[in-house]
């Protein structure tokens, strides 16, 4: 039973590539999962908010003056907000 544990990765790995590069459905499978991963990353990158200051440079320094913006954040994640 150990060993399947420890296989099981490798199983589902192998599962994955035999579904990517099928020789009759490959080529469609892939350009379905690549197209859905750009989607997904343009999503997230569009709706990230921004963490520094437009106005200010970045700095790593602790003795910069204070922050012009307020300690909490405008951004409400989707995922944390009640239904």
């Amino acid at each position: 039973m150990f060993r399947i544990i420890k296989r099981s990765p490798w199983i589902a790995l192998g599962a994955a590539g035999a579904w990517l590069f099928d020789p009759i459905q490959g080529p469609q499978r892939r350009t379905i999962v690549t197209t859905k991963a750009r989607q997904w990353t343009s999503e997230l990158k569009s709706s990230r908010p921004s963490t520094t200051s437009v106005n200010e440079p970045f700095s790593s320094s602790a003795t910069t003056s204070t922050p012009t913006t307020s300690t909490t954040s405008e951004y409400t994640d989707p995922a944390l907000r009640s239904a």
